[in-house]
Parts: structure tokens; sequence; C-alpha cells
């Protein structure tokens, strides 16, 4: 059992009244009205934007899963979240000016911008409850899930208060994926604070902590990362480790999986299927055209070059500053914590089965000293909260902007305020109720993954493309999720195979919705064209404009996906040799 100190828990006290103070601080300014709660006046500057989704992005179970896909597949196996970077270049160089120029508070009401007709409507109603709730709540579940792992072997209300740990024993099912009643008792109080602050100040309050959050984070990782690489013996020692331990053919620091080999021999894939995986996986968890909390995050900013320049940062900080320190970890686990003998950390052993993410919790609380430990549970601490407050806030926008708004269209302002707020609350309840469903949890990751595959591609083309229609929206969506519950239940393939098919089935969808279903009216196309300038192929532009326009688009793309490559094969030759 893993003990704090007395300035460890100075630390954390801090940070929390810290983050509770900013929701007094901020609240009158939020209160002004629904721009001002969920856009903060869209006068922020970029770099409060960027480095708020970067920030909402490291999520507590993110170094985690980095420790647990290196033991399983090696640096490698991080492709399956890497490949993002295709989708946020694309955010920067495409998506970012025209969100921001589409005054919208939220990706469903862009429905309303950009189609015309009931179906329109229906589409507006189906994707705010899609990524309002479903979307929503299972990523609330799964962040809650990982920190039921972090806070395990440091918080002890079993010692503290046995008798509320009795009274929550009670109340919780047999197996929960929060852990046992006393991890649940710290999530409840951090999930607390984080509602208070988060519907009291808004999006202001909500991205200003996600500053001091994402500092605290970078910080602490770092740390961590010194420290593990000067306990494993540096580059000889992880080399040499690693060799003892596993033999001269590991691969756990080989950065592109070969065809063939490895992990990509056990799911039945070559080079051109894995390609396909990383193009669908791509957009699969992560909107293809930068909507949910990253559109929120670039509709704050203050004009179109300040979003464009939030979408930039945010792929500085997510791809070149902050993957490293977690990669070191990983590696560094291997050898200090070997794989099979993690029966010598009881932390680490669950129903006779080893979680080799929790190496990431048990290695610091093996290497850091006092007040050092402290100050990375509190960047985990941030990482957290800043996923859920943004997730809370970014939910209530749905809620109240496209659902509650809809049914009372003459609602007071103070009435508007009481939703969000409510909704807030309400995101919270549903957020422990969906992590205590672990058999559903399990699998949830890959649920959000198969909704993406489904949407990705008329998601992305509705910007580029006039012909792109609502019908088509619906029939992708309809196609993919469909598709989607037949291969999980009837084909016994690997889930990089079900995601491309889900993916195809989609694609197949839009072309049947193209074909099939009424076009958006020419007024409603004329007017987002005015308000948006959108690149692509559009009724005003001559074909040859547009073409030129989405070439040069698309070429700037590529070349900030190779660039980014170029530096991650640069960053492991410097840090693994």
């Amino acid at each position: 059992m893993m003990s704090l100190q007395f300035i460890d828990w100075l630390l954390i006290a801090c940070y929390l009244l810290f983050a509770i103070g900013v929701g007094f601080w901020v609240k009158e300014k939020a209160g002004t009205s629904m721009e001002s709660y969920f856009l903060a006046d869209r006068s922020l500057p970029w770099w409060w934007a960027g480095t708020s989704i970067a920030a909402t992005t490291f999520a507590a179970d993110t170094p985690l899963a980095i420790t647990g896909i290196v033991a399983a597949r090696g640096l490698s196996g991080n492709w399956v979240w890497m490949s993002w970077i295709a989708v946020h270049a694309a955010v920067a160089i495409i998506f970012a000016r025209m969100w921001r120029s589409s005054g919208v508070i939220t990706d469903a009401q862009f429905i309303a911008l950009r189609y015309s007709g009931k179906t329109a409507s229906m589409l507006r109603w189906f994707r705010a409850t899609l990524y309002g709730f479903v979307y929503n709540a299972i990523i609330l579940g799964w962040v809650l899930r990982a920190m039921g792992k972090i806070v395990e072997p440091f918080f002890h209300w079993e010692e503290w208060t046995p008798g509320l740990v009795a009274i929550v024993g009670n109340f919780m099912p047999g197996e929960s994926a929060l852990g046992s009643p006393s991890d649940v008792l710290t999530i409840f109080a951090l999930i607390a604070i984080v509602t208070f602050y988060a519907s009291l100040g808004g999006i202001r309050g909500v991205i200003f902590t996600d500053l001091i959050q994402f500092a605290i984070g970078i910080i602490g990782s770092i740390w961590f990362a010194v420290t593990a690489w000067k306990a494993v013996g540096g580059k000889s020692g992880i080399q040499s480790g690693l060799t003892s331990l596993y033999g001269e053919d590991h691969e756990f620091l080989t950065f592109f999986p070969a065809a063939g080999d490895g992990w990509l021999q056990a799911i039945g894939m070559g080079a051109f299927m894995f390609g396909m995986y990383l193009l669908v996986q791509s957009y699969a968890n992560v909107p293809s055209d930068g909507g949910g909390f990253t559109m929120q995050r670039l509709s704050t900013t203050k004009d179109e070059k300040h979003a464009k320049k939030a979408a930039l940062l945010f792929i500085f900080w997510q791809y070149f500053v902050r993957v490293w320190p977690w990669f070191i970890v990983a590696i560094a686990a291997l050898v200090l914590i070997p794989l099979g003998e993690e029966s010598a950390y009881p932390l680490m052993v669950k129903d006779g089965t080893a979680d080799r993410e929790l190496a990431y919790s048990v290695l610091m609380g093996e290497l850091l000293p006092s007040g050092v430990l402290g100050l990375v549970i509190v960047s985990l601490l941030g990482a957290f909260m800043s996923t859920v407050d943004t997730h809370f806030n970014w939910g209530a926008s749905y809620v109240v902007n496209d659902i509650f708004l809809r049914l009372h269209p003459k609602a007071t302002e103070r009435q508007k305020f009481w939703a969000a707020r409510l909704a807030v609350l309400g995101f919270a309840c549903m957020a422990i109720l969906v992590s205590f469903q672990i058999n559903t949890i399990e699998q949830a990751w890959r649920w959000v993954a198969f909704i993406g595959a489904a949407l990705g591609i008329p998601t992305a083309l509705r910007w580029l493309w006039w012909r792109v229609n609502a019908t088509a929206e619906l029939a992708s969506m309809g196609f993919g999720l469909i598709t989607a519950l037949l291969v999980v239940f009837f084909l016994d393939i690997p889930f990089e195979a079900q995601l491309i098919y889900t993916s195809l089935a989609s694609l197949v969808g839009m072309v049947v919705g193209m074909t099939f279903g009424k076009p958006t009216n020419e007024t409603v196309l004329k007017t987002f064209q005015e308000q948006v300038n959108p690149i692509g192929v559009w009724p005003i532009n001559s074909r040859k404009k547009a073409v030129i326009g989405l070439t040069t688009a698309l070429a700037k793309v590529l070349g900030l996906v190779g660039s980014a490559i170029l530096v991650w094969m640069l960053g492991i030759k410097l840090l693994f040799g």
C-alpha cells in the first residue's frame, strides 16, 4: 500500500481549491448569455483555445493506456491513435477557419446552416442525441473507469472513514468498473468539484483551469519520465534490459509495424489492409471535421486566424511534446516490472490477470519522492478534470442549444442558464451510472470508434461538396451502425477489420442517400457559401477554382502530416537510438 505525505496532500488540496476558486472568479462573465456560457463571447486568444484542446485530450487514462499498448504491441501499437494526426492536420488547414466562420454553438446546429427540409431537422435531433448523450456518456464512463485505477494505490477511505465506505459498498453493483468503494468515494469527490466549477463558470472557467491543468500535467509527466529514465539506466539500460528479458528479436522499440510480423500477424493483416485500417482509425475516434469539443474551442477564439493558430498549437502539444514522456515510462516499465512478474505487485493483478496499464501508477509510487509524487498525482487529477469538465460543458451545449431551445424557443435567459447547469449535473450523474456497467464499459471505446467510422466520410465531405445532403448523412449513419452490429455479433473477425467494413458500408450509405435524397435547397447552399466560404465543389464557384482550392488544401494537409511523421522518426532515433 502506497502512502502520500503531508506535502503531497498539501499540493492536492491547493490544486482543488484553485479549481473551485476559478468557478467563482468567472461566474459573472459566464452568466451574460448562452454564447458567453458556451463560447466565452468568442473572445479568447488562440493559445488559450489550442492548449485547452490539448488538455482535454490528455485524459487521465492516456498515459495508462499507452503503457498497456507498449507492453502488448510495442511502440508501433500506438499508431492506433497516432493516426489521428491526419484528421488534426485537416482541421488546422481546412476546417478550423470554416468552423469559426459558421457562427454555430454546436456541430448539431451546423446541420441547420448546411442542409434544408424535414430530413435536416431529423438529422439535427439524431446527431445531438448521439453525440450529446450516447457518445458523451461512453467517453465519460471510460475516463471515470481509468481514474479508478489511478487513485486506487493512494487514496484509502477504508482507513479514514470505514463507516462511509461500508455505506457506499451497499449501494454498489457486485462488480464496478470504478473499483472499490474507496475508489468510488474519491471519484465522487472529484466529480462534485468538477460539476461545481464547470456549471458555475461555463466554458471560460473550463478553459482557464485547462491551462493550469495542462502545465502541471506536462511538468509532472516529464519529471516522472526523467526519473524513470535514470532508474532504468538510460538508453544503455533500456537496450540491455529489454534484450536480456525478451531476447534480441523483441519489437518493443519498433516504431512502424512491419507487415507479417508482431501484432499485425496476430490480427491477420497485411500492409494494404493495415493502411486502410489506419485511414479509418484516423477519423473513427475523433470527428473527421474537428467537430465536438474541438469545434467548441475553435469557436471561442477571436477570429478565423486565431482558430487556425489554435489548431496548429494543439498539434504541436499533442504530437511533438507530450507523447515522449509517456513512451519513456512505458518502455522503462517493461524493464523495471518485467512481463510475467506482476505478481510482485498485487495492485497489478485482478482475478489472476495482470493489468499492465497499472504499471504507470505503481512506478509512480515506487520511484517518486514525496512532493514530486504529489505533483504527478495533481497532474493526473488535472488531466481527469480537464476532460470531464469539457464533456460536461460540451454535452450541456447540445441539451440547451439543440434540444431545450427547439422545444422552448421563447425561454428566458434565466431558464437557459438553469437548463445548462442542470444539464451539467445530469451528465455527472449519467457518467457515474454508466461507469458502474463494467460489462459494457470494456467494449465502450470500440463503440466510440464504430460511431466515428459510421459518420466520418459524410462529416468531412459535407464541407467540400454541395451534393452531400441530409439524407446522405442519415443513410451513411444507418448503413454504418447496422453493419457494425452485424460484424460484431455475427462475424468472428478482428476489430480492425470490423472497423473497415463499417466505414465501407457508411460510404455505400452516403452514395445511396445522395442518389435518392433531395438535394439541399439552393438558397440554403448560397447562404452557407457566403458565410463560410468553403473550398471544394460548390455551385457558385467554377469547377476549376473549386478543384484547385481542394487540391491545395489537401497538399498542405499531406505536407503537415509528412512533417509530423519525420519529427516522430527523428525523436524516436534520438530517444531510443
